[in-house]
């Protein structure tokens, strides 16, 4: 495949995240703020998109979750979404390999009012999968 494609291809996707957010997704302040703490702390700009913090919260809500597990929190952008979703006696567990991420991530939890329903376990996920209660 060549480069150009493979451009194409990434141009093509932008653009239906796009059309998605503008015709089937509204504006959200507290999704936009987590979003921007991450990039203020310098954070690798690969959090889903808006649209795709949207369909996981869909699939997620679809299935009843009450609990999600999640491998790679960055900024705490898709945690976001699953934390709503599993409400005030769900959980969320996710690994984060770094600690600043991590440490970004519960700051903008926080400040979003879901961090009491959100566990974010430092290090290599493979190392904390036997942490994990199997109920």
């Amino acid at each position: 495949m060549s480069a150009h494609t493979d451009q194409e291809g990434v141009a093509r996707w932008a653009a239906v995240d796009q059309y998605v957010e503008e015709h089937f997704t509204k504006a959200d302040a507290v999704a936009a703020t987590v979003l921007e703490n991450q990039r203020a702390a310098g954070l690798p700009d690969i959090a889903v998109s808006p649209a795709q913090g949207k369909l996981l919260a869909v699939l997620a809500r679809s299935v009843g979750a009450r609990r999600v597990l999640e491998f790679g929190t960055l900024g705490g952008y898709s945690t976001l979404w699953f934390a709503r979703v599993v409400g005030d006696a769900g959980a969320v567990v996710t690994f984060e390999l770094e600690q600043r991420h991590a440490d970004v991530a519960m700051a903008s939890l926080a400040q979003a009012g879901v961090a009491d329903r959100v566990e974010v376990r430092v290090g290599p996920a493979v190392d904390n999968l036997h942490t994990l209660d199997g109920d």
